[in-house]
């Protein structure tokens, strides 16, 4: 069992993340990704932060919303906390819309956390 205020606490920094992204604020998306993050993208390919970081700043989030978090803690500094997302953003000039069954692994290094791990996998539109 994990305190509910690590619960809230992670599903604010998974939500300030994509906010961090939408503002364009690059600095605080770097400081919550672990320098050893991966992330599988939609066509199977595993990324770096570097990576992940560049593709980031090729796009622009215009509106999203994230639903149905849910924890699961792994060992009491690891956690795992998914949720749906539906994301509208515009990449070389094309506006896109989906939605994701996501999924982040946070871990507690020091006294931050920061993601190592992070995939979506696409859903149908409701």
């Amino acid at each position: 069992m994990i305190a509910r205020a690590i619960e809230d606490l992670l599903i604010a920094k998974e939500t300030a993340l994509v906010a961090a992204q939408k503002e364009r604020d690059f600095a605080v998306v770097e400081a919550l990704l672990a320098d050893d993050f991966r992330e599988i993208g939609r066509s199977g390919r595993i990324y770096s932060k570097a990576e992940a970081l560049d593709a980031i700043r090729e796009c622009q989030i215009i509106d999203y919303l994230f639903e149905d978090f849910r924890i699961f803690p792994v060992q009491p500094m690891c956690v795992i906390v998914t949720y749906i997302a539906t994301v509208r953003r515009v990449r070389q000039g094309q506006e896109h819309s989906g939605r994701a069954y996501r999924s982040s692994v946070w871990v507690q290094r020091g006294d931050r956390w920061v993601t190592v791990f992070h995939q979506a996998s696409v859903l149908p539109p409701t």
